[in-house]
This record gives C-alpha cells, sequence and structure tokens, in this order.
C-alpha cells in the first residue's frame, strides 16, 4: 500500500507536468507578450554594439534615427514571403548615438562605425534585389529586432550574396564596421533617403522572425514522455506487485508439498535384501523378478509316490 500511495503520487504530478506542456503548446505566444517586446523602445538603451543580445530582446519594438551605409548592403537568396521564394536586401544602418558594450573594447574603435543590418525588402528577382541602393540621408526606423542567424559557407553564391543574416559574417565583408548581435526589420521608415519597400523591393513583415501562435511540436513531445512516464510507474508498481504474489505463492505451496510427502520403507534396517514385494510395488514388476516365489508353484511338499509294495504281493510260498 505503501508503494502504492507512492505511485499514486507520482502519476499524479507527470500527469500534472503532461497538462502544464500540453496549455503551454498552445498558448506558447503568452510569455513573449507579457515580456513587454510590443512596447516601444529607445534602440540605445536596449542594445549595445559588440555585445551579446539577451534572448529576451528578440521581436523587441525599438524606435532609431540615422543613415544608411550604401556600400554596406548584401542580398540574401532563397527567403520566402507570401509563398514566393525570392532575395532580402540587406543594407547596413548606422543608429544615431550608438555605443559599445559596457567593458567592450575594440582597437581602433573610434576609426570605425557602429552599424546594424537592416532589412530593406524583397524581391523575387535577382536583378531587382542586387541593382536596390539605399538613399543617403536622415532616416528614422520603427523595427523589431530579430535574432542573428548562424552563419553559412557561401562560396557557391556571386559576389554581394550570403546565404544569412549572419552579423560576423557580414562584418568580414566590412571590416570597417562594428555591428550588433541583432539585425532590424522595420515596421515603418520616414525620411526622405527610407529606401525601405522602394525602388522594387517589398517590405518584409516584421513576424517573419516571430513565433505567431500555433501549436508548439516541442512542448508537444514535452507532453506525451510526461505521459510515458507515469505509465512506467504504474507499470513497475505492477510488477512489484506481481513479483510478490508469485513469491508467496511459490512459499505456500513448498509448505504443501513438504506435508504431503510420503516416505516407503524399502529395506527395514539391519535386512540384507530388500523385500521383492515391496520392489514389486515399486517397480511394477512381478515380486518372483526380485528373488520373490513364483505363482502357483509349490515347493514345500514332496510328490506322493505310485509304487506299489511288491514285497507283498509277489506270491504266496506254498
Amino acid at each position: 500500500m505503501g508503494s502504492l500511495l507512492l505511485v499514486l503520487v507520482l502519476v499524479t504530478c507527470f500527469v500534472g507536468l503532461s497538462a502544464w506542456q500540453v496549455d503551454r503548446a498552445q498558448h506558447k505566444n503568452d510569455v513573449t507578450d507579457s515580456a513587454g517586446v510590443d512596447e516601444l523602445k529607445d534602440f540605445n538603451d536596449v542594445m549595445d554594439a559588440q555585445a551579446p543580445m539577451p534572448g529576451i530582446l528578440a521581436d523587441q519594438r525599438v524606435s532609431l534615427s540615422g543613415h544608411w551605409i550604401p556600400d554596406a548592403q548584401v542580398v540574401i537568396p532563397g527567403r520566402v514571403q507570401d509563398g514566393d521564394s525570392g532575395y532580402w536586401v540587406v543594407t547596413m544602418f548606422a543608429p544615431d548615438g550608438a555605443h559599445l558594450g559596457e567593458g567592450v573594447k575594440v582597437a581602433d574603435a573610434e576609426k570605425k562605425t557602429i552599424a546594424i543590418p537592416v532589412v530593406r525588402g524583397f524581391a523575387t528577382d535577382e536583378d531587382t534585389a542586387m541593382n536596390s541602393e539605399a538613399r543617403d540621408g536622415q532616416v528614422e526606423l520603427t523595427a523589431r529586432i530579430g535574432p542573428i542567424e548562424g552563419p553559412v559557407e557561401g562560396n557557391d553564391l556571386p559576389d554581394g550574396q550570403v546565404h544569412t543574416v549572419s552579423t560576423s559574417q557580414i562584418i568580414n565583408l566590412f571590416p570597417d564596421l562594428l555591428t550588433y548581435s541583432g539585425f532590424l526589420i522595420p515596421e515603418t521608415a520616414d525620411g526622405a533617403a527610407a529606401s525601405v519597400g522602394t525602388d522594387g523591393l517589398e517590405q518584409v513583415p516584421t513576424t517573419t522572425t516571430r513565433d505567431e501562435g500555433g501549436f508548439d511540436l516541442q512542448s508537444a513531445v514535452y507532453a506525451l514522455e510526461w505521459i510515458i512516464f507515469a505509465a512506467m510507474a504504474l507499470y513497475m508498481w505492477f510488477q512489484l506487485l506481481r513479483d510478490d504474489y508469485v513469491r508467496r505463492r511459490l512459499g505456500e505451496d513448498s509448505q504443501d508439498s513438504e506435508k504431503r510427502v510420503e516416505y516407503v520403507v524399502v529395506k527395514p534396517a539391519g535386512d540384507a535384501t530388500i523385500d521383492p514385494e515391496v520392489m514389486s510395488g515399486l517397480t511394477g514388476l512381478p515380486a518372483h523378478r526380485h528373488g520373490g516365489k513364483k505363482p502357483g508353484k509349490n515347493t514345500g511338499k514332496k510328490p506322493e509316490s505310485n509304487n506299489t509294495d511288491t514285497s507283498t504281493t509277489g506270491g504266496n510260498s506254498a
């Protein structure tokens, strides 16, 4: 009963955790929404150059002003928008008031410009993407911060194209720049040099890097695992119960068998031979096969003689 109580407690905990994972799978955006990512914040208050970006800043709305660096631009193939495959045009943007992270020291930092990659638009045509240029001038942006992508070798691509928005890879192309561990997808761009969604480019939705809902497969798998753990706990308790039952039954059977043991005296103490009748009962063979008497044969009486006394009948002497 103690083990059953423990198993029931474990099963209750496992089922509760599974239900929590299911709820999380259905409402996976609640944490993001509660983190205040929709609140508009100043870019320089939340982002530091040359410093890691906290994951909580992913999808954060920010406002900033600055100018484009038209010569620092890359095109990223393999992007999909509204079901169409095409290219992102990513141009480096120098924010006003940009600063390095606390404690970060970079050689010749005063000779370099701090800039962040900004997705200016999408095009299905490669020539349109490659020939698009940002304008010179002041720009004010409202954007969302996108988590940086991992670098991918791009030797198979034409000059000016890379596979991902990787700041480490982009900076290798433009060594005179310092950058951030993230990129921006503009919501709005104001000013004569806005250059977002212009010259044949379509503006990229800010929901591109956001998780807008649906069912979280990872949380669903975790929920299934907790159910499996609960089933395993019940199975292990059943196995222990069955083993105990079998052990008890075996103990009772051995005691009963000891009570039913019958002993047969084959040879009394001091006798040199075994009683043929006893051996017959054990082997099933006739007793005479074990040295006993054959049935129907009487060896204790002598047969009567049929000879007559001729001495008295042979004749009388005259």
